[in-house]
């Protein structure tokens, strides 16, 4: 079964681009209900084919697919402007507009029931190089805002649209009617794009590395001078120290408190000798006068 979008030329060419509103609705519904055009995946397409509830919801802003919309009234006068919408086409044909309006349409035929949100978009005119460039090497999109879409095709389902920006030439006089497209980024999610998987010892083991060989290049000297020596030198300088000896940051010989030397014994045989003969004075003269006193 063919499927018949507002956008289809086939319809248009039946009808024309006028009877879309008027038409539209009582013909899609009896082509998909049309036997001969049945097809056993259809019955999405028969339920909505019978038309939404009567009520429907504007919103003035709208979250999906990653993106926050804003109508261009609601975007009026603030710092940010999400206004901007682009859909892909048929034939790799990119379709840049601005979102005006925004309503949310309700289906109770068939189980479950439905819900379809449409974006009302006024769209810039995409043909090549007339009210669209693209630059060949770096890929820059360029619309031109003077020149608008010339078919009768505003109405957008919400879920195949993403987001854009344009941005003027400020300081391009030439350009004052062109603006660069540029595409929003999803809100709330993160995109990794050529992602390592490396671990992380291995990036702190190339570091170490690098760390040494820098360093090892400051010990160098820079002239390349090195100072030459005689190894029988430092032989030489070995054997001086001879058995026993001991450098002046060696340890010193703990002293024997049981070993006294020859000095020692000369000064105590001495200072004993001395005592010894001061008494026997002292006694002889204690003789004497008890002598001369009896």
């Amino acid at each position: 079964m063919k499927v018949i979008t507002l956008s289809d030329s086939y319809f248009v060419a039946l009808y024309g681009d006028a009877a879309v509103y008027p038409m539209f609705l009582v013909w899609f519904r009896e082509y998909v209900h049309n036997p001969l055009n049945y097809d056993p995946n259809g019955q999405f397409l028969r339920d909505i084919a019978w038309g939404p509830d009567g009520k429907v919801r504007k919103f003035s802003k709208y979250s999906i697919n990653g993106y926050r919309f804003h109508t261009k009234k609601f975007s009026k006068g603030k710092k940010t402007n999400n206004s901007g919408v682009w859909v892909k086409g048929d034939g790799g044909v990119d379709y840049y507009g601005v979102l005006h309006e925004i309503l949310e349409l309700d289906y109770h035929v068939g189980c479950p029931k439905k819900k379809l949100v449409l974006f009302q978009c006024k769209w810039y005119d995409p043909t090549p190089r007339l009210g669209t460039k693209v630059h060949p090497q770096y890929k820059i999109v360029e619309i031109k805002r003077t020149r608008k879409y010339g078919l009768n095709d505003p109405f957008v389902i919400a879920q195949n649209v993403k987001q854009v920006y344009y941005a003027p030439y400020p300081l391009c006089k030439n350009k004052s009617a062109w603006r660069v497209v540029i595409k929003t980024k999803l809100v709330g999610r993160v995109v990794v794009e050529d992602a390592l998987d490396v671990a992380y010892h291995n990036d702190i083991s190339s570091v170490e590395e690098r760390v040494d060989d820098e360093l090892a290049g400051e010990l160098q000297h820079n002239e390349g001078l090195y100072e030459e020596f005689d190894p029988s030198e430092l032989r030489l300088n070995v054997h001086d120290y001879g058995e026993g000896a001991s450098r002046a940051n060696d340890e010193e010989d703990p002293i024997d408190e049981n070993k006294i030397s020859e000095e020692e014994l000369l000064d105590e045989n001495k200072t004993s000798d001395e005592e010894e003969s001061m008494n026997e004075y002292e006694i002889s003269d204690k003789e004497e006068l008890m002598n001369d006193y009896e």
